[in-house]
């Protein structure tokens, strides 16, 4: 066999061409296979990283009605409840809430660390105990219970130079301080990326009310899949009947392996990229096939000789399989550096596209199942060629040098067969990338509804104890956007809970007067400019001004979308609608601006019905509720580009905080 390798590499080489076109068209798909499969096998086939990850599930509701069929792991209070009551028999289950970025000082030194909030017993669920101290108790995790935190090894290693006393002392997180009661091994890996876990204290009341709770789950031992399906769906008959009545389909609660609900979003585009990244390998391997039949009829006459001078058709179909080998090895390998290299450049996107914790790489898992498609692919590929071209007509064929009697009608079908695969396989991406095509151009094409030139926006966690009233938040908002407002250059300033193209804060609303049953809308505190700063037009009526105040008539401004949907044949002007306890007065209508959707059949990005309320004029139970989910942003619009000026909105905001 080595000899054939040997021979094979020395062949290829003297046809340069033929062989830089065969391992570039492998290598192109090779590494395009490997980028994806680095990502598919991270999120979807590898293992969880918790001792027995196939006895950890994710509850989930599960619709059933005519053409859906849908699961949604997304959880309210009632349910959490009821699992604790009725199915621990079976489970042990946790609450996940709602994370983000919050701000810790720890040595006089302030930063931003991402935290996630969850119940007790989270970490006994995922069976991976503190390296450090312990974790919540339920006493920790009740309705004002104490506050404490557990950080993860990476923030105990930056902040704390790994400190062995860390446990027992006291950190300012949020502005409160927190005693820290444990520190988890460095190789453990939630849900998301985190840097340090605090209480939930899940609760049916408040955040609970909605469905802002993910629900895991281990099987208790000798407790089986079934098992625990019953007692789970027995547990939570009445929390489906009575929470999700005005649902137009069943609602079921079951459960599905943790790693599948984990991906529960990303798993349909991850498999459909994975597919169309296959389809290209497979118009590759098809291409390399044509190339080495194509190969086979000009190697007709060297093949003859062979063959008259005893060479057994055996051994030159070895010696043709030699050379795909030959090419597949330096394909392959080309093939697997481009797509390490694609991984690496897009590792932040591809992280953050399909949910990816932890570092991408080629382990010897990768690097195997890449290498061995390579392989197979292209020596399955090569056999029929290499049949084709080892049964030339011997007397034909030495009697014409190499004419075209291989190619005869009668030996053709193996080369028809070929195109014919090519063409179709073609037609099925052409077909994908032209779908492709027009959705980016769709997308490229719609109205964003405001002017992004010469603006600047910045990010500041209010998850602060210092925050929690309107009195507080108001005076921040007003001090930093006056000194901003004082920077040379800046023409508007303004504050606003989410931006465009943001997912906003789902609200529920109904006209006072009107049916009781609600509707969904985007809901957004502003600061007066909001609209001027992004160029959000006016379409009738007016914006919110300073006189908006606290104590003053409670107003609102709703977008286009929201006249379509919602009041088509009457002015909304002047009309009341309730939303979160408060009636307020529709004032005016702005523009449509594209944001993120999570309700409703709008797509993805999409103009939604939206509403604007002044914050001077929300609770501070409302502003304690969105501060969790979200952080509000600074924006400043310039008279032009303009240096420094990030520096000088820090220096704004901190100034006063």
């Amino acid at each position: 066999m080595m000899r054939d390798l040997r021979y094979a590499i020395r062949v290829l080489l003297k046809a340069p061409v033929f062989t830089s076109a065969a391992v570039l068209t492998l290598a192109l798909c090779v590494g395009a296979n490997t980028a994806i499969y680095t990502v598919v096998d991270r999120v979807l086939l590898r293992a969880l990283p918790y001792p027995q990850p196939e006895r950890l599930a994710m509850i989930v509701r599960h619709y059933q009605g005519a053409g859906i069929s849908e699961d949604d792991v997304s959880q309210n209070g009632h349910t959490w409840v009821a699992l604790r009551q009725g199915a621990t028999a079976s489970v042990d289950v946790a609450a996940i809430g709602l994370g983000g970025h919050v701000n810790l000082v720890a040595n006089a030194q302030a930063m931003s660390v991402v935290q996630q909030r969850v119940s007790a017993g989270y970490f006994r669920v995922l069976a991976v105990a503190p390296a450090v101290g312990r974790e919540f108790t339920d006493d920790e995790d009740r309705p004002a219970g104490p506050a404490v935190a557990v950080l993860s090894h990476s923030l105990w290693t930056h902040a704390f130079s790994a400190d062995p006393t860390i446990v027992g002392r006291s950190v300012t997180l949020r502005g409160e301080p927190h005693l820290v009661v444990g520190v988890m091994p460095a190789a453990f890996r939630s849900t998301a990326p985190v840097d340090v876990w605090t209480p939930l204290r899940p609760s049916p009341q408040g955040e609970g009310s909605g469905e802002n709770y993910g629900i895991i789950a281990r099987l208790k031992d000798g407790v089986n899949w079934a098992q625990a399906s019953r007692q789970i769906a027995s547990a939570t008959t009445t929390v489906a009947r009575e929470q999700y009545k005005s649902s137009r389909d069943p609602v079921t609660f079951n459960i599905v392996p943790l790693q599948r609900g984990l991906t529960d979003e990303t798993r349909r585009p991850l498999m459909i990229l994975w597919g169309a990244v296959a389809v290209v390998l497979l118009i590759g391997c098809v291409n390399i096939a044509g190339l080495l039949m194509a190969r086979g009829v000009s190697r007709a006459p060297e093949i003859a000789t062979r063959i008259a001078l005893g060479g057994g058709r055996g051994a030159i179909v070895r010696q043709l399989l030699a050379e795909s080998v030959v090419l597949a090895v330096g394909g392959g390998a080309a093939g697997i550096a481009i797509g390490y290299g694609v991984s690496q450049v897009f590792a932040s996107l591809l992280k953050q596209a399909f949910g990816v914790t932890g570092e991408l790489g080629l382990d010897a898992r990768v690097l195997a199942i890449t290498s061995g498609v390579a392989l197979l692919t292209s020596v399955a590929f090569g056999l029929v060629p290499a049949l084709q071209a080892s049964g030339v007509d011997l007397r034909q064929t030495l009697v014409e040098s190499g004419g075209a009697s291989i190619a005869g009608a009668a030996r053709s079908w193996p080369r028809r067969i070929m195109v014919t695969s090519e063409v179709a396989l073609g037609v099925v991406l052409l077909v994908g990338a032209g779908l492709l095509i027009r959705t980016f151009g769709h997308l490229m094409g719609l109205r964003p509804g405001f002017d992004s030139t010469n603006v600047m926006t910045a990010t500041l966690s209010l998850q602060d104890a210092r925050y929690q009233t309107s009195e507080r938040v108001v005076q921040l908002f007003d001090e930093t956007l006056a000194r901003m407002r004082a920077v040379p250059g800046v023409q508007q300033a303004a504050v606003a809970l989410t931006l465009p193209y943001e997912r906003a804060l789902n609200n529920g609303f109904r006209f006072v007067g009107g049916p009781s049953a609600g509707q969904i809308i985007n809901v957004t505190y502003v600061t007066p400019e909001y609209f001027e700063a992004l160029r959000i037009p006016v379409v009738r009526g007016r914006v919110l001004t300073a006189s908006d105040a606290q104590g003053r008539a409670a107003v609102i401004v709703v977008n286009q979308s929201f006249v379509r949907r919602h009041s088509p044949d009457q002015d909304p002007i002047g009309r009341q609608i309730q939303t979160s306890g408060t009636a307020r007065t529709i004032v005016g209508i702005v523009g449509d601006v594209q944001q993120k959707v999570s309700f409703g059949n709008y797509g993805p990005v999409a103009p939604t019905p939206a509403a604007y309320v002044p914050v001077t004029q929300v609770s501070n139970g409302f502003l304690t509720m969105v501060h969790t989910w979200f952080s509000p942003s600074w924006i400043v619009r310039l008279a032009g580009p303009q240096q420094g000026v990030v520096a000088q909105m820090q220096n704004a905001v901190g100034s006063v905080d």
